[in-house]
């Protein structure tokens, strides 16, 4: 659980619903202790979603980063394609062009699990792209260390994440060699009071202000709060000390008709010493001060 600076990282995301992956990956660009080697979007309309992410990375002169569009349907329920992701106005451009295309996104990320051998996926919407991956190249994707935001484990609530594919998770938390999780119910304590979104994005901060127009738009389309809880993966990326991890060992409910993608224990409950030899890590709490603090000084 050590940090691991100047390390490679991919980028799995659904941006372009909550404003917390945008935010994400400002901060990945914006952390020198970061390689982006490529990012891949997933769920639903995938080629706008990388349309958003070439747009953004653009705005911090990252034209050299790839962009490859993956599945946008579930494993089994096959959920509309072409729906547009909520903050699909604010992209100035089409970028459609330099979006990779010879390969799909679950292809693409077993390139870069091969090419980089110490590469860390930072899972930050639903595992579809990631579920595919295993299921073509099982023994090369249980080499990369994942880091996620996803599920609840302290309790039987259910997660966007996870139920947007809950048999693509269940992929992923059964076969990864190596996941480390975040759930919901350590990740909404990062929610951002306005008056702290208002220092983020000063007026005279352009890319702040592109940043603030898809906050305006999320919160006018949804009425939700903005919560960075896909920023707490790349703050944790950056000083493991923001987050108490534990180990132990779980997977996804998927035959219940009200539980349907929770997170379950797999261990045994009367084991009073686990021998959990899985490395399943899950957040156990935050430091939200770090964090805020963490988000003051790599978000802008």
């Amino acid at each position: 659980m050590e940090n691991n600076l100047s390390q490679k990282i991919l980028i799995d995301t659904d941006l372009g619903d909550d404003i917390d992956d945008a935010a994400a990956l400002i901060m990945a660009l914006n952390s020198p202790e970061l390689e982006i080697v490529g990012i891949t979007t997933v769920y639903l309309d995938t080629v706008k979603r990388a349309q958003m992410v070439l747009e953004l990375c653009s705005k911090y002169g990252r034209n050299d980063i790839p962009v490859c569009a993956g599945y946008g349907r579930a494993i089994i329920e096959r959920a509309d394609q072409g729906a547009q992701p909520t903050q699909y106005e604010v992209l100035e451009e089409n970028r459609e062009s330099q979006i990779v295309t010879e390969c799909d996104g679950p292809e693409f990320i077993i390139r870069q699990v091969k090419k980089y051998p110490d590469l860390i996926i930072v899972a930050i919407g639903c595992m579809t792209n990631l579920a595919i991956a295993f299921y073509r190249a099982p023994e090369i994707m249980k080499q990369a260390r994942i880091v996620a935001m996803g599920g609840v484990f302290l309790n039987s609530s259910l997660e966007w994440n996870i139920i947007c594919d809950p048999e693509a998770a269940r992929i992923v938390m059964d076969y990864a060699g190596q996941l480390e999780m975040f759930g919901l119910d350590v990740t909404k304590y990062c929610r951002i009071p306005d008056d702290f979104m208002t220092q983020l994005c000063p007026e005279d901060n352009e890319r702040m202000q592109y940043f603030k127009k898809g906050v305006r738009i999320f919160q006018e389309k949804t009425g939700y709060s903005c919560t960075f809880h896909d920023v707490l993966v790349i703050a944790y990326l950056l000083d493991s000390t923001v987050a108490e991890m534990e180990q132990d060992d779980f997977t996804v409910e998927l035959a219940g008709a009200r539980t349907r993608g929770s997170i379950v224990f797999n261990t045994n409950a009367y084991d009073i010493n686990k021998d959990v030899r899985k490395k399943f890590y899950y957040a156990k709490s935050i430091d939200v001060e770090k964090f805020m603090k963490m988000v003051k000084e790599r978000i802008f």
